[in-house]
């Protein structure tokens, strides 16, 4: 008969990388991640606040301390940065990669009213800066 898996934390000794971990969808994946054991690297642009208050949700007794590192996404020498800290500070290659940073602008406005200052940040970000992390995943 085969062995059940009974591990109450079936990603113990896994590291994860979490883009926009500071808010929304990225903090519940964080936090999530981390309650299944986890190292859990919380990603933030520019909210360091934010992602303290993440990180600090997670230091419980029973959980791994996780790391913050600010960077933005869209450039490729800080997406590098981002997979060598979690490397270096947990001492494991990244088992697990998401990607939830985006940029949204708040106003939503229509195509006919977008500038293109805003279309680019937003592309630059949410299309390229997912391009540049799935491609230094793989490449690790």
């Amino acid at each position: 008969m085969a062995e059940s898996s009974t591990n109450s934390l079936p990603l113990q000794d896994r590291v994860a990388i979490v883009t926009g971990a500071s808010r929304g969808i990225g903090r519940a994946i964080a936090l999530h991640l981390a309650s299944l054991g986890a190292k859990v690297l919380i990603n933030y642009a520019s909210n360091s606040a934010e992602a303290h208050s993440v990180a600090a949700q997670i230091n419980t007794p029973s959980a791994l301390r996780p790391l913050t590192f600010q960077a933005d996404i869209s450039h490729p020498d800080q997406v590098k940065s981002l997979f060598d800290a979690a490397e270096s500070a947990f001492n494991s290659p990244v088992h697990i990669f998401v990607n939830s940073a985006a940029v949204l602008d708040p106003k939503y406005p229509t195509l006919a009213d977008t500038t293109l200052e805003d279309f680019d940040r937003t592309f630059s970000v949410n299309a390229r800066g997912a391009f540049l992390c799935c491609r230094e995943a793989a490449n690790r």
